[in-house]
């Protein structure tokens, strides 16, 4: 009989974060509690992912950051820090502005001076990496939530209940922020306990499981057209709408009853382009309309610091626009400005239009339907083009009455026009989707984001490649040096109980000491037409796989006499073994096989890389586990 545990899904978002748990006895949609009062938030269905650094005084987390300095009585200000958490995948980012209109002269100068920040530049601490920040507030979340929920929740059972935290992830994170994921949350305290364990799950995967259980329930705020099930043999599209990352995927329904069974109908996408790029937008929209002459005396920085009372009072605005009949909105800067009614400053109020938010929004709402369609596109590629998948909008965006009316109005002028679901709740799909993928995994299959391949020995060709890259293998043959074999490729459908196998084979010395480790570097491509060498444009490194060998009995490996350059003969072995690679929600593990054993398991490892870049160092590893 599985033990009772407890399971605890953590939404850790760029702008804000969420928690909810259920006991794995209870259904994982009516049973899970999501916490809706956070440390001087009241109730809230999150608190803000900020943080804010004192010296020798504990740092402030969620909405207690943004607390006036008078309040707490201290004599300077400090930056509030966010958005950090982009900063843990910085390979893919996307900038969905265009640049705004030319500032000149003065104006221009003072900016670089003020150093003012654009969407693509976020603050961390001196000395601090992305991943430092991030453990920080996730200390503080675990912190609270061990001590001021669960512990009150589960007063008499909280210490012997082994709880599963599941982390969310956007499904356009790659292998090293997904480790880096992992490592920051580990490092804030999350199974500091012995029983405790940590996954990760991606989010619109996560939105799957919730809006499919919300189906059958009938539990939607929203929706276009009359549809209350889906059934088997039917498409749909997740778009989840973060605040710093938009991720899509589609699916298809495999069983529908007794319980459900999906699989991937097509490659997930996702971009950098939430919510936050609106407050972005908003920033360099004040910027303009303050004018050179006005930037110092306002104190800009002052004004649209994370947290500050005039991005509180626009953030408020931004989830009413497209929900009530407003045409004019007056934000309080919170500074002496003088009056300029031609930009529509009056009484240091600023006047903001439903044009001027429509101007705001169009951008990002432009770009999350160009993704819709991309993935619509790439199912009716496969299925025919009379298949109309159903779109289910999640996340804190995903309420945003303006984004969904636009959509629907998209989708309602395709061939065949296409039903668009808010469901109910859907700030909290990701996090009860979590819990139900966790007690009740629907999603049998999976597909490849990119080409996965090692190093090999490609063949050499005369008639297509150039001598210089040959070289003759001591076993025979003639080989391309620096190639890299790709065997699993970008779309390619991966089962849950199903690996990809990489033949893998190395040339052994037997003046070696035969007990080695095996440093893999393991590559990716996007590209349609696959590079043959690794050194090529395209090609990128996902990170090394480590193959720790036991002890090798060199007598019952291939051998061969190689000659060196200066006639000195020696023994060479060929170890041929196989890494398989089983892909999950949102990791990679990888085991090594040699002569049908598995020597052990193992996770991506980027000690190799920029240990700079996220901080970390030769000690952080990826763990290797024997079988």
């Amino acid at each position: 009989m599985e033990r009772e545990r407890l399971i605890v899904a953590v939404d850790f978002g760029t702008t804000y974060s969420g928690v909810a748990f259920c006991h794995s006895t209870q259904d994982g949609l009516r049973g899970s509690e999501v916490v809706t009062t956070w440390p001087n938030n009241g109730v809230a269905p999150k608190t803000p992912t900020e943080i804010r650094y004192f010296d020798n005084k504990k740092s402030l987390w969620g909405a207690e950051a943004s607390i006036p300095c008078e309040r707490r009585q201290a004599k300077d200000t400090t930056p509030i820090y966010s958005r950090f958490k982009l900063l843990l995948d910085p390979t893919i980012y996307t900038n969905v502005y265009a640049s705004r209109p030319k500032l000149l002269g003065l104006l221009q100068r003072r900016l670089e001076n003020l150093r003012i920040e654009d969407s693509a530049s976020i603050k961390l601490p001196q000395a601090k990496t992305a991943i430092d920040v991030s453990s920080d507030y996730l200390k503080l979340l675990y912190n609270d939530l061990m001590n001021n929920r669960l512990r009150k929740r589960y007063p008499d059972t909280l210490d012997f209940t082994p709880i599963e935290f599941v982390f969310t992830i956007p499904a356009i994170w790659s292998h090293k922020a997904q480790e880096a994921t992992r490592y920051a949350a580990k490092t804030a305290g999350f199974c500091s306990r012995g029983s405790d364990s940590l996954s990760l799950v991606s989010e619109p995967e996560a939105a799957a499981m919730y809006v499919l259980h919300a189906m059958r329930e009938k539990s939607f705020s929203r929706i276009s057209a009359q549809k209350m099930s889906l059934e088997c043999g039917e498409n749909f599209v997740i778009c989840d709408c973060g605040g710093g990352t938009v991720d899509l995927i589609s699916y298809e329904v495999e069983e529908e009853y007794p319980r459900f069974s999906l699989k991937e109908a097509a490659v997930g996408t996702g971009a950098k382009c939430g919510s936050s790029y609106i407050d972005a937008a908003f920033k360099n929209f004040l910027l303009e309309k303050l004018g050179a002459d006005l930037i110092d005396e306002a104190g800009y920085q002052k004004l649209v610091e994370d947290g500050s009372p005039l991005m509180k009072t626009f953030d408020q605005v931004k989830r009413s626009f497209g929900q009530s009949s407003n045409d004019i909105w007056f934000l309080d800067l919170g500074t002496e400005v003088p009056d300029n009614e031609d930009v529509g400053i009056v009484d240091n109020e600023l006047e903001l239009t439903a044009n001027d938010l429509k101007a705001l929004f169009d951008p990002v709402v432009d770009n999350v339907i160009q993704l819709i369609r991309d993935q619509i596109k790439v199912i009716q590629s496969k299925r025919g083009s009379e298949i109309a998948p159903t779109i289910f909008l999640v996340g804190g965006f995903g309420e945003s009455q303006y984004l969904y009316r636009r959509v629907v109005e998209w989708a309602a002028n395709q061939s065949p026009p296409l039903v668009v679901v808010n469901p109910t709740e859907s700030w909290s799909a990701i996090m009860r989707g979590a819990i139900i993928q966790t007690l009740k995994p629907a999603v049998r299959s999976r597909r490849l984001r990119q080409h996965y391949g090692f190093r090999c020995c490609l063949p050499f060709d005369s008639a297509k490649h150039d001598i210089s890259d040959a070289y003759e293998c001591p076993f025979g043959g003639w080989y391309l040096r620096d190639s890299v074999q790709w065997t699993a490729n970008m779309g390619d459908e991966c089962d849950n109980d199903k690996t990809v196998d990489f033949p893998v084979y190395r040339v052994i010395s037997g003046a070696r000491d035969p007990t080695m480790s095996n440093a893999m570097p393991l590559f990716g491509c996007k590209s349609s037409n696959q590079p043959i060498f690794y050194r090529e444009k395209d090609v990128y490194t996902l990170g090394t796989v480590f193959a720790d060998f036991p002890h090798i009995k060199l007598k019952k490996l291939q051998s061969t006499i190689q000659t060196d350059s200066f006639g000195n003969e020696k023994t060479v072995y060929k170890l041929d073994y196989v890494v398989k690679m089983k892909v999950g929600s949102a990791d990679a593990t990888f085991s090594i096989w040699l002569n049908g054993e598995c020597l052990g398991r193992t996770r991506i490892s980027h000690e190799s890389e920029d240990a700079y870049e996220y901080g970390l160092v030769p000690s952080q590893r990826a763990s290797w586990k024997n079988k």
